[in-house]
């Protein structure tokens, strides 16, 4: 199974930090920031691509409850029109993204999403699509990332987050790593570590891909997390969905954390429909009772959900952002990830 060394904190000017030992995560967790600039390491080309410029950027509105959005017609043909999704917004969306906006104005990012890091460039994107943009993520040589953040107009108690994400030819995916996903409470605790959250502070779960398998779990921080907390008082490491670490053992000790589905091995160049729902639940003060959720799709394939999750004790603690990230540990190949097709909604997006 999955063998386990220690996370790092990382955000913004990914900051170096205190370290552990573990055999859950891949490396020593490191530094806070305060919400999404990236810094460090060398420079990289822009490579092939066109970059954008101008303003704009649009989202859809607000709504609640039903199933993945189907409201994208096909053609004649039996595929997709040449259409940016985000120009006929699902009513449940609160935001969209196709990286067809002319800029990165859209995104909240303090750095502002350098291009050597953040990359608009044309692209045929998933949909095979001519004139169609995607946003590539380069991470600098050595230890540290590259992301896009968003501030949610419409903090949530529910939310699911749907993206488009492919893996440039040379992709390590042996290289200690983090992701990205959705965000409860303050910016100023995105991508903070190292400890347990209070329940009235933040909680989060991000998608990333396991060193060894190659495959998809969310490293989720939350108030009742248990996987890596033996001093609950102490220095405390978030939970990982599926639980892949061990068999019950030590880490996966709730079977219902354990795989019933597991999810599919990565490769480079294909495009992943990935899809992310969390739900704060009914609070608690003490853990009885609560009824978060968690559940991740991968091409449209349930991999989750898991339910019972003690995330917040009070209902002022919200989904507030959209987080996607890179951010590597040490080495790792100068080959990034692009995005496409960015959807935040109160329902089920699905895949187009």
């Amino acid at each position: 199974m999955q063998a386990r060394t220690a996370f790092l904190v990382f955000v913004g000017v990914w900051l170096s930090c205190s370290s552990k030992s573990g055999p859950a995560q891949p490396a020593a967790d490191a530094a806070l920031g305060t919400g999404g600039a990236v810094g460090g390491g060398g420079a990289i080309g822009s490579g092939g691509g066109t970059v954008l410029s101008g303003d704009g950027g649009a989202i859809g509105s607000g709504g609640s409850g039903g199933a993945p959005d189907a409201r994208v017609p096909t053609d004649e043909t039996g595929g997709l029109p040449d259409v940016d999704e985000c120009a006929q917004p699902g009513v449940d969306w609160i935001f969209c993204s196709g990286f067809e906006e002319g800029s990165k104005s859209v995104w909240d990012d303090y750095d502002g999403n350098p291009d050597q890091t953040n990359l608009l460039m044309a692209d045929p994107g998933p949909q095979n699509l001519s004139g169609n943009h995607v946003m590539r993520l380069r991470v600098p040589a050595g230890r540290g990332g590259a992301d896009l953040v968003k501030v949610l107009s419409e903090p949530a108690d529910k939310l699911y987050a749907r993206w488009y994400v492919k893996y440039e030819t040379g992709f390590d995916f042996g290289a200690p790593n983090h992701g990205g996903g959705l965000h409860a409470g303050s910016r100023d605790l995105l991508g903070r570590s190292d400890y347990r959250p209070s329940g009235s502070d933040w909680f989060t779960g991000w998608v990333e891909h396991t060193t060894d398998m190659h495959v998809y779990n969310v490293y989720s921080y939350y108030r009742g997390m248990y996987m890596d907390c033996a001093n609950p008082n102490g220095q405390c490491w978030g939970d990982h969905f599926p639980c892949m670490a061990d068999q019950g053992q030590t880490y996966c000790t709730n079977p219902a954390h354990r795989p019933g589905v597991v999810p599919p091995a990565l490769v480079t160049d294909r495009w992943y429909c990935v899809e992310l729902m969390m739900a704060g639940g009914a609070p608690s003060q003490d853990g009885s009772g609560a009824t978060g959720m968690l559940d991740l799709w991968v091409d449209g394939q349930e991999i989750g959900p898991w339910a019972g999750l003690w995330y917040r004790t009070t209902p002022d603690l919200k989904l507030t952002i959209l987080w996607l990230s890179l951010f590597h540990h040490g080495d790792h190949s100068v080959a990034g990830l692009f995005y496409d097709n960015v959807v935040v909604g109160r329902s089920r997006v699905g895949c187009r």
